[in-house]
């Protein structure tokens, strides 16, 4: 079926016909909706699942021209350690057959004092050369054969540029819930080509590259399927647990499926009102949109996997989910960045959890068919909510020095066919301040071996609270 044709997304375009602060290209349902051939996913800690895609291993040096990366939080880590080698190796071979290789980094958060007095613009600021190596990166001179351009934005006072992704010679995109920086967390990232790489450059043109002069325009995209085949290997059917460092690898056979690029855009007011009036409506960008609309029309389950857990519209759609008597089951950290939630959510997501229960089980009552009166009183039979924290597993000491301490995935799936992956996580901070940037792959295939995936490392690393 056509990727339009989707119940979904049919839905989706039907109620949003445009989104504000996109560029034209990228404002409408419709321009949003492309295709792409899933080609790896990852599990394991940032540094494991970043630096599985830095090695020259998996970006092969003789045909890079191009490397894009966005993150949003930027510090001294195992992950920067092994891009910096990266990019060593990139100048030395640029250098050794008298080229250039085009590098673009772009982060949003540094330090405290970095984000107290950075430039209000939308255009950020463009880090001069003399300071790379403040920020952890080779010096100048040891990287001469790189045309490298690093930049930073941020908007105060809570607007971090959240989204991660990137781009590798314009023709696959990693899509890793990390950020470069050093925490040992639970981490995943989906590897990706065909035309969602086309969409994926136009959306960072129009925010980090509006007013890129130098990017060139002679890396031609190999975006149909046609041109990828003889390029991608067809793997071994099921899932390869534990590749390398990583605690899951899945390679996916090569198919052009659905897919969905959802930005949200960043807001620079907060909306915070008194905690006895209602939350206000989250800004309508395509992210949030999809994910309400996904939430109105799952039938059977959905399944969230989210750092934290703290936005009122996500609150009250799994409460309407359940309700219709769809099946809710939730992964998330019970306590995680803490004072952040407390300063841009004004509660923590334990409050909000055990508010989620305790309304959850007064409902159970009315939707009970034992208790009620008459058919006409009759309503859907309430669905099964579960939720469980992560915790980490358990071992001798000495032992375990990569697991991961906490859970900074973000994946949701729908019905088992609809999978959305990304920087956004599920709390206040995501859904109304921060730039984030989404895909949603529509295949039941795709959603099983994530979902297998998922499953297989984190079913030994949770402890439920409610089932």
């Amino acid at each position: 079926m056509p990727p339009q044709s989707h119940p979904l997304l049919t839905t989706w375009a039907a109620t949003h016909a445009s989104f504000p602060n996109l560029p034209p290209s990228l404002s409408t349902p419709v321009s949003l909706i492309t295709t792409s051939i899933p080609t790896t996913f990852k599990l394991g800690t940032g540094a494991q699942v970043l630096s599985s895609s830095f090695t020259p291993a998996s970006i092969p040096p003789p045909t890079t021209r191009e490397l894009i990366l966005v993150t949003c939080f930027w510090t001294s880590s195992p992950s920067l350690n092994t891009l910096n080698q990266l990019l060593v190796r990139l100048s030395t071979l640029a250098c050794s057959q008298s080229r250039t290789i085009t590098i673009r980094i772009c982060i949003s958060s540094v330090s405290l004092f970095q984000k107290a007095f950075h430039t209000a613009s939308p255009a950020g600021y463009i880090y001069p050369s003399s300071s790379w190596a403040s920020l952890g990166l080779p010096r100048p001179e040891e990287i001469a054969g790189l045309d490298m351009v690093v930049k930073s934005v941020f908007i105060r006072p809570f607007s971090v540029m959240h989204s991660k992704f990137l781009i590798v010679d314009r023709e696959t995109v990693l899509l890793p819930s990390a950020n470069v920086s050093w925490e040992q967390w639970f981490e995943g990232g989906m590897e990706m080509r065909g035309p969602i790489v086309d969409t994926f450059l136009q959306y960072w043109v129009s925010f980090w590259g509006v007013d890129e002069a130098a990017i060139p325009d002679s890396l031609v995209s190999l975006s149909g399927a046609e041109n990828l085949q003889s390029r991608i290997t067809s793997p071994a059917e099921g899932p390869e647990v534990v590749k390398g460092d990583l605690l899951f690898q899945q390679d996916f056979p090569p198919r052009e499926i659905p897919t969905i690029l959802l930005p949200s855009p960043h807001t620079s007011n907060p909306h915070f009102r008194p905690f006895c009036l209602a939350a206000p409506e989250p800004p309508k960008t395509p992210l949030n949109t999809f994910l309400l609309t996904a939430f109105s029309t799952a039938t059977k389950s959905v399944y969230m996997q989210t750092p934290n857990l703290t936005s009122p519209p996500i609150l009250a759609a799994i409460l309407e989910v359940l309700k219709r008597g769809v099946h809710v089951k939730i992964v998330t950290n019970e306590r995680l960045m803490v004072l952040e939630q407390c300063v841009t959510a004004g509660t923590t997501t334990a409050i909000c959890i055990r508010h989620l229960v305790k309304t959850y089980h007064s409902l159970l009552p009315a939707h009970t068919h034992s208790q009620a009166p008459d058919l006409e009183a009759l309503q859907p039979k309430m669905g099964v909510l579960k939720i469980a924290y992560y915790e980490p597993l358990t071992y001798e000491p000495g032992e375990g020095a990569h697991e991961p301490l906490k859970s900074h995935l973000k994946v949701t799936v729908f019905d088992g066919e609809v999978v959305v992956l990304g920087s956004g996580n599920l709390d206040r901070a995501s859904w109304y301040t921060s730039q984030e940037v989404g895909v949603a792959f529509l295949d039941s295939e795709v959603a099983g071996w994530v979902m297998g995936g998922v499953k297989a490392v984190v079913g030994g690393r949770v402890r439920w609270i409610c089932r």
